[in-house]
């Protein structure tokens, strides 16, 4: 478990990394509790600190409905059409 200032969290598993741009960033897909509430689905940018924690940044926590939904509206979009 890590603290930080007014808030905990404890990645209790990690499905997967999809951006590390940095040798000290990540973006990643955790399942993840804050605080000590029930555990979440986290997508959420990481950095790692001088004291070697990784340390969360700005992000969004869902649940399993939510990231199902997500998951079907992305599956929906032709996405290599667009431009961005």
């Amino acid at each position: 478990m890590n603290d930080t200032r007014d808030f905990s969290w404890e990645v209790v598993k990690n499905l997967g990394n999809f951006s590390e741009g940095r040798e000290n960033y990540s973006k990643e897909l955790n399942i993840i509790t804050w605080n000590g509430r029930p555990p979440v689905f986290d997508l959420r940018g990481w950095r790692i600190g001088k004291d070697g924690i990784k340390h969360p940044l700005k992000g969004i926590s869902m649940s399993k409905e939510d990231l199902i939904a997500l998951r079907n509206l992305l599956q929906s979009i032709d996405i290599e059409s667009m431009e961005v």
